[in-house]
């Protein structure tokens, strides 16, 4: 919405990869839960592993020494959440004993108050401004068809209008996503990755001293490491939705786009998370709180059947140190009253607990609810978000006037857009040894099989060769189950055809001639997805989006703006707690006045003046002292032109800005006319006095009037 301002006459001569090695677990048996005493639902956990808790009596070296009698030790510290509960926590490791025998032998020494598993939870999620803005129904949602599925207009968070009332000078947030990684090349997330001011990048130290090296944006808890990939492509997506880039132009934009993303990667093959995992990142999560990174929240896309105490004691660290967990209610139809879902069902007050909607607003028919366990419900199906740029890949093999259907395989190397040319050699299954000496400089032909396709790749390096084509030994389709080289490295390009394919070529006269190509396409980077692991982060991205703009207040305070705020739902009456679905714009206008709480708190000191009002009687309401940035009790507070000067080359000015504000100067030569015209195009304020200039009003042109506006900056 345009308002203007003011209106200064002047006189005539003035004048915006998939496959790493996935943990072994088993099932929990009834005959374990007997034999140990532990009342323990049937869940997967790591074989092996167990939490242990001991006594509060007990120090670190105490744990330590009554492991060591049983000829264990610790194989993980949780410093910062054994601190948090006066008990030692560790996780211990022995797979030739067994979980249960470990168990068994742990609940019989007198210095352990808890021994429980080390569960496995499971990611909740199932496949299905900016150029792509249009397929953000949760943002904005005008009827618009989403991936075949049509929306019923206004069922959405209200996120357009709730960013006109945003801050433009809120204090940086930061919100971790702990799952299955991030794609920090992504262009639509690159530029708001959190970044650890107390990290050397690339120096292989533990500059910080936190017992982490080269934690730059993150940490894997999996792998011990600070570079950061997804291990399959539900972080990258969680984290588009929270934060996205926004304005730059590029596919879509986070719900708090202004948001530092943090991954916590806590599964290794892009589903399964262990237990201990979590607590290492909650543990971490907390120690940068505590050293004054501004950490809202959490987004916790996951879920298990299993209660564990040790994770519930770590999610009231969280709580206690001033951080919301945001919660995935769970992908099983099933209500959380009766069936619980882990750790959405804690009863912690930390912890927001979501459901997911469709489009046509109601819930969805995968989505579990709960009239006392699940607070509310967010945008989850059809939702478009970041993928990681290995799967946004394309990929073709041609020989002679053949061209074979190709996929990349994860993480190899790129080729230009012409691709590579050059002879294509059978090189057997790749084993050192099968490769002709012609394939130095060529291309290596190789046949899936026995070894992994990080070791193909890499015996093909050593012989030479500049690209690998790897062809399969069954005939499944080469765009399922992505064959990939478990992480980033230093490889040659690789792609993968067909069984048919590869057996034709090698039945034909090698070796021949062929291109290769294996290119990434960021505009591709994009996908749909479903469940509650993608309502899950409009949560998560709304606690970001009420800390930048109510930074005082407390969690319990935050999670009330939002939970009281709600829109109803008919169809979530009964379903969930609130009975309603996010509502970004009543959180920040809880008096439907339209004028942000946090403004008129500020600047009127109550919500009790309304937009139309005008305090200080200088003739601009206080929806139009919001806009321009001037003080509604302070009536020589106004927008005005600052400053003016003309010569013989045209007329000069300045106005002050707002950083996010768009602003238009217009002009006229006849008051009277009431016909205005755009002086240049709208210009975005920084924060900084804008001077701009009007080269044709010279002391030859006719009398010029100017007007300045300023409209609310949408996403």
């Amino acid at each position: 919405m345009k308002r203007p301002i003011v209106v200064f006459p002047i006189a005539k001569s003035a004048i915006r990869g998939l496959m790493p090695t996935v943990p072994v677990f088993s099932r929990v048996l009834a005959a374990l839960a007997i034999a140990t005493g532990l009342a323990m639902a049937e869940d997967a956990y790591v074989e092996g592993e167990v939490l242990v808790t001991f006594k509060p009596t007990v120090d670190a070296r105490g744990a330590e020494g009554a492991l060591a009698r049983r000829s264990l030790a610790v194989a993980q510290r949780f410093e910062r959440l054994s601190r948090h509960r006066g008990r030692v926590s560790t996780l211990v490791r022995e797979k030739s004993r067994g979980t249960a025998r470990l168990i068994a032998e742990l609940k019989a020494d007198p210095t352990v108050e808890t021994v429980e598993p080390n569960y496995l939870r499971h990611v909740s999620a199932a496949a299905s401004g900016e150029p792509d803005f249009g397929k953000l129904w949760g943002l904005r949602n005008t009827g618009q068809t989403v991936n075949g599925v049509t929306g019923i207009a206004g069922a959405d968070t209200r996120f357009v209008d709730a960013w006109k009332l945003a801050r433009t000078d809120g204090p940086e947030v930061v919100v971790a996503i702990a799952d299955t990684g991030l794609d920090t090349t992504h262009p639509d997330l690159a530029g708001n990755l959190w970044t650890n001011p107390g990290e050397i990048a690339g120096n292989g130290l533990d500059d910080d001293s936190n017992g982490r090296i080269d934690d730059i944006h993150g940490f894997d808890f999996t792998g011990n490491t600070g570079i950061m990939s997804d291990s399959g492509d539900h972080g990258t997506h969680v984290a588009g939705t929270i934060g996205a880039s926004g304005r730059n132009g590029l596919g879509i934009t986070g719900l708090q786009f202004k948001a530092k993303l943090l991954p916590l990667k806590v599964s290794s093959d892009g589903d399964a998370i262990s237990t201990s995992a979590i607590l290492a990142a909650f543990d971490y999560a907390v120690d940068l709180k505590e050293r004054g990174v501004n950490l809202v929240a959490i987004n916790a896309s996951f879920g298990g059947s299993s209660s564990s105490t040790t994770e519930r004691v770590a999610i009231e660290a969280l709580r206690d140190a001033g951080i919301v967990l945001c919660a995935a209610a769970g992908n099983e139809s099933a209500n959380n009253d009766s069936t619980a879902s882990y750790p959405a069902n804690y009863a912690v007050s930390n912890i927001i607990s979501v459901a997911a909607l469709t489009p046509a607003n109601q819930l969805a028919n995968y989505s579990n609810y709960g009239a006392t366990t699940v607070d509310l419900a967010a945008p989850g199906s059809e939702i478009y978000s970041t993928m990681p740029l290995e799967f946004a890949s394309q990929a073709s093999l041609k020989i002679g006037s053949a061209v074979y259907a190709a996929a990349a395989i994860a993480y190899s190397g790129t080729t230009g857009a012409s691709g590579i040319t050059g002879s294509l050699h059978a090189c057997g299954i790749g084993q050192t040894g099968q490769f002709p000496a012609g394939v130095a400089g060529n291309i290596a032909l190789i046949q899936r099989g026995t070894l992994t396709f990080a070791e193909k790749v890499t015996n093909a390096i050593a012989a030479g060769a500049v690209a690998v084509v790897i062809y399969d030994n069954s005939s499944s389709s080469i765009t399922t189950n992505p064959w990939t080289l478990g992480g980033s490295g230093n490889w040659i390009p690789a792609i993968r055809i067909s069984q048919a394919n590869g057996q034709s070529i090698v039945a034909s006269s090698l070796p021949v001639t062929a291109t290769f190509t294996r290119i990434i396409n960021p505009a591709a980077a994009y996908q749909f997805l479903d469940g509650t692991s993608m309502a899950a982060p409009h949560v998560t991205g709304a606690v970001a989006f009420a800390a930048m703009n109510f930074p005082a207040e407390t969690v319990a305070q935050r999670i009330s703006r939002i939970l009281t705020r709600t829109t109803a739902v008919p169809a979530l009456t009964g379903k969930v707690a609130t009975g309603g679905r996010l509502d970004l714009l009543k959180m920040i206008d809880t008096d439907n006045d339209s004028l942000p709480d946090w403004w008129e708190s500020e600047e009127i000191g109550n919500l009790a003046s309304a937009a139309a009002s005008d305090p200080d009687g200088d003739a601009v309401t206080n929806a139009d002292e919001f806009l321009s940035g001037s003080a509604p009790l302070d009536g020589s507070s106004k927008l005005a032109f600052a400053s003016f000067g003309a010569n013989t080359t045209g007329v000069s000015g300045s106005f002050p800005t707002i950083a996010g504000r768009l602003y238009q100067i217009e002009w006229s030569d006849n008051l009277s006319s009431g016909s205005w015209s755009q002086l240049g195009n709208a210009i975005t304020g920084d924060g900084n006095p804008h001077v701009f200039t009007d080269a044709a009003a010279t002391p030859a042109s006719p009398r010029r009037f100017y007007r300045l506006s300023v409209i609310s900056a949408a996403p």
